[in-house]
């Protein structure tokens, strides 16, 4: 059960993520292709890797892909079916040091 609200937390933060990020002045396109194409087009274009992953649920996994010292990173969402989506994308990312009682 807590499983679940907290799949469905995540799903909704998702969503406000990409509708905040929609205003008029600050208008972005979602753009969504097959995995492979999106890994290989954060790559070339960006020099970006994944940095950091997670599971929503068993319906998507939520990727973070980073740059070298973190100029560039983007928020990626990829379905059951393989579909990714470009959530939201930026630069100077900071990465906190690391948190006592928290493993990776």
């Amino acid at each position: 059960m807590k499983r679940i609200h907290r799949t469905i937390i995540i799903s909704v933060f998702a969503a406000a993520l990409v509708a905040a990020s929609g205003t008029a002045a600050n208008a972005q396109v979602i753009v969504c292709a097959k995995h492979a194409q999106i890994v290989e087009y954060l790559k070339d274009e960006f020099q970006e890797l994944q940095g950091a992953f997670g599971l929503v649920g068993d319906k998507a996994i939520l990727e973070l892909f980073l740059s070298p010292h973190g100029a560039t990173w983007t928020i990626v969402i990829t379905d059951i079916s393989g579909k990714s989506c470009i959530l939201a994308a930026g630069d100077s990312w900071e990465q906190k040091p690391d948190i006592g009682g928290l493993e990776t």
